[in-house]
């Protein structure tokens, strides 16, 4: 709805979008934590627009109008290195598809510091999300897969092997329904990725209806200078204990992470599919101070990133 002829016959739709919330897309309650990244339409903003509406939905002076929105074409950022799958990942019409696994040999010839991510789909119409993961020198995950060759948990176990934490394995980027590029750069800091490292491709894919073909890229932007602080992506706590009794509609599943040194918390991302209804994130300190930091409801389509206004300290022992 860029222009007045798109917008106008949906103005009724408007109205009732932005007063139930449903837009502009964000699903934090204000009462928990605050976020540079939020979308949200003011008060004020909510009654112009209903005011408009209700009045008719008039079209204003032409003279008056502001320039046009220019909207990206590609990368959302400048990439200095792109990789991308070495080849494409084949999709039939119907089906589920187990989540897929791609090493991909890179090798970089030196360390980088990474500030910036984009990961982009071949095919968004199919992928429904993905992570690249850095697989740093020595890490033995997937260590025996075949370059290019997609794998699954489910049947390649042996060959998978355990995508261990301690052995350095990061997620550099990330592709959600609405997320867009993520940066590093926050409080000084950066990505690290060893000399040596190989990517790993982790790919959910959901048919269309149609066959389909995919080649996801990554694009890094690298840091001018070395970084004071190593910004680092923990894809846990993971709920994996999902016993959810037949016809309960609110069956809370709890996990849990314990930090074993000094951090600080700048970024949050819930995850969940089709049988996920809301998200809350607490922080409990050394001195059993228990504060939620981050709690709304969850949406399949549009899965958001959390970006902290200012970041929350992480005491060693805070879980």
């Amino acid at each position: 709805l860029i222009t007045y002829e798109q917008a106008r016959p949906f103005a009724r739709a408007i109205k009732n979008a932005i007063q139930t919330k449903k837009m502009p897309p964000w699903f934090a309650d204000p009462a928990f934590g605050h976020f540079s990244n939020e979308r949200r339409l003011s008060g004020r903003d909510i009654e112009t627009i209903t005011a408009w509406v209700d009045g008719g939905a008039v079209a204003g002076k032409e003279s008056d109008a502001p320039a046009p929105l220019k909207f990206e074409e590609g990368w959302n950022l400048k990439p200095d290195v792109i990789v991308e799958m070495p080849k494409a990942f084949e999709l039939p019409a119907r089906g589920t598809i187990n989540y897929k696994y791609i090493v991909v040999k890179t090798n970089f010839p030196e360390d980088m510091w990474v500030v910036a991510a984009e990961m982009r789909p071949g095919d968004p119409a199919v992928l429904h999300h993905g992570k690249v993961w850095v697989r740093p020198p020595g890490s033995k995950w997937m260590k025996d897969g075949v370059p290019g060759e997609a794998y699954e948990r489910e049947s390649h176990a042996k060959i998978m092997g355990n995508n261990a934490i301690n052995e350095g394995n990061d997620i550099l980027g990330k592709f959600n329904p609405g997320l867009g590029p993520q940066r590093f750069d926050q409080e000084g800091a950066a990505k690290f990725v060893p000399k040596g490292s190989d990517l790993v491709y982790e790919l959910h894919y959901t048919t269309s209806g149609k066959p389909a073909s995919d080649i996801s890229k990554l694009g890094l932007v690298l840091a001018k200078e070395p970084p004071k602080k190593r910004y680092y992506m923990h894809a846990g706590p993971t709920a994996l204990n999902l016993a959810i009794p037949p016809g309960e509609k609110n069956a809370e599943v709890v996990s849990e992470i314990t930090f074993g040194e000094d951090a600080k918390l700048t970024y949050a991302q819930p995850h969940m599919h089709l049988r996920g209804k809301d998200f809350e994130l607490r922080v409990v300190t050394p001195d059993k101070v228990t504060t939620t930091v981050l709690k709304g409801n969850w949406n399949f389509d549009w899965q958001m990133g959390f970006q902290y206004a200012e970041a929350i300290p992480l005491p060693k022992g805070t879980k």
